[in-house]
């Protein structure tokens, strides 16, 4: 759920896969072997019942060029299986008088559509409104938003064992576009947008079981990443504002059975962008696990038609 630049809160962690024409859901986004973290730039591929609250994030100067602190929670739950709905809001603190206002509520629909598990490829569509009239206080500045997303990941694992040191690396992608539900608000211009990223994993959890054993239990929980997320103007940007902005996020996820802690550096790419480091971090709470026979589990039991790679 997101707007790729610089997100405020995490994505749904989460994943449902069918194989054989059975449905087994499991908290984390996971396609075969492979477990894909929430990274905080972009979404990852899966779906499942999670709730990430909070993410906190600090921009000494934003792209406006003041000092930003934001705090946010979003809550995802699955109606059937691969198929979840999200929402999520928190306060924005501007350095300066009047600087605070809560963010517009961010929905999102998404529908998990693969999961190819010997490739540990699995792939998400969804769309995210961001309801502009929600926000209040200084944050009351922008119609609502449209964004169609595709999320993918993939593992490593199918090289060779003769790769073996490769094999717990792992990609995830994201492509979205964002449009204005008015062109002009309040008097100001808000341009249709092309956004992008990407992220690199590697995972030691995933070197433990499949690659070799990690003796000290906390590294072994570790997922080192970096991700980088951009976007481009395509239409209707105000004079000036037409060039890419994104920013730079390495960091590390802590992943746990029932959750997991990330925290990022926030490093823009260009002044557009913002000006110096900030810092970015979420925790997520796998309700699926938690609760697995209560709020954690998908209101109706029947998934919706998947592609899996596999059939008995």
């Amino acid at each position: 759920m997101s707007l790729l630049p610089i997100r405020l809160a995490a994505g749904s962690l989460a994943c449902a896969f069918v194989a054989g024409g059975s449905v087994a859901a499991d908290a984390h986004a996971v396609c075969g072997d492979r477990i894909f973290p929430a990274t905080l730039a972009i979404d990852d591929p899966g779906v499942t019942d999670e709730l990430t609250l909070p993410t906190a994030q600090w921009l000494p100067q934003n792209s406006g060029g003041v000092g930003e602190l934001d705090v946010s929670g979003s809550w995802a739950k699955t109606i059937f299986p691969n198929l979840t709905l999200s929402a999520g809001t928190g306060p924005t603190w501007l350095h300066g008088p009047d600087g605070f206002g809560w963010d517009a509520i961010d929905t999102e629909l998404k529908y998990q559509f693969m999961c190819i598990p010997g490739l540990e490829f699995m792939a998400s569509l969804g769309f995210d409104v961001s309801w502009g009239g929600s926000a209040t206080g200084a944050q009351t500045s922008a119609p609502n938003m449209y964004s169609p997303v595709l999320d993918v990941g993939l593992g490593f694992g199918a090289l060779p064992t003769s790769m073996n040191y490769l094999r717990p690396f792992a990609i995830t992608g994201e492509i979205s576009t964002t449009t204005p539900g008015e062109a002009v608000w309040n008097g100001d211009q808000f341009a249709t947008s092309f956004n992008w990223g990407f992220t690199l994993q590697y995972s030691l959890p995933y070197f433990n079981s499949h690659v070799g054993e990690i003796g000290n239990d906390f590294v072994k929980h570790l997922i080192p990443t970096v991700e980088f997320a951009f976007s481009t103007p395509t239409a209707n940007a105000a004079s000036g504002t037409w060039g890419t902005t994104g920013t730079v996020q390495p960091g590390i996820v802590y992943m746990a059975d029932k959750w997991q802690l990330a925290v990022e550096a926030v490093i823009p790419v260009n002044g557009a962008s913002g000006h110096g480091a900030g810092v970015v971090a979420s925790l997520d709470l796998f309700l699926d696990d938690i609760f697995p026979d209560s709020i954690g589990k998908p209101i109706f039991s029947q998934s919706l038609p998947m592609f899996t790679g596999a059939r008995e």
